[in-house]
């Protein structure tokens, strides 16, 4: 019986390894997945930046409402464009100019703040005295907004 000591030269190639084809389809189906992931991630990024954005800017209006109460006395939050393109929240005493320990909130070059009125004072209750709304736009994603009722 004569055995043969040379295998079929295909049966030799594929026992090798891959080759280049499939090497480049695993590569476009890896491309094809991450063409899906990457606007999600993105939207994921946007959506949680405004989350914080609204705790901030609701954290700084419980924050005046808290200070014109406890010192008895009025408190403004006014909106301000520090820079070009930047705005902050600040907090102003009545007749006493910035209020100590209130620290002013610059919100992210991502997102605006858009309100009908520069601000809202508080009085010596912590009642509102000229209630509205504050709308966050996203200006990566318009359809990213957020509205915050002063009341």
């Amino acid at each position: 019986m004569k055995t043969n000591r040379h295998p079929n030269i295909s049966t030799r190639s594929r026992a090798r390894g891959i080759t280049l084809v499939e090497i480049l389809v695993v590569i476009a189906m890896l491309l094809i997945l991450a063409s899906f992931a990457v606007p999600s991630m993105s939207n994921a990024t946007v959506k949680a930046e405004m989350t914080a954005t609204v705790e901030n800017v609701e954290y700084s209006i419980q924050a005046a409402r808290n200070t014109a109460r406890m010192n008895e006395t009025h408190v403004a939050l006014q909106f301000s464009d520090a820079n070009a393109g930047t705005q902050t929240i600040s907090f102003q005493g009545k007749g006493s100019g910035s209020l100590p320990g209130m620290q002013d909130y610059v919100l992210p070059e991502s997102i605006q703040l858009v309100s009908a009125q520069r601000g809202f004072e508080f009085d010596s209750r912590g009642l509102v005295e000229n209630p509205g709304t504050i709308v966050l736009v996203s200006k990566t994603d318009d359809s990213v907004t957020s509205t915050i009722e002063v009341k």
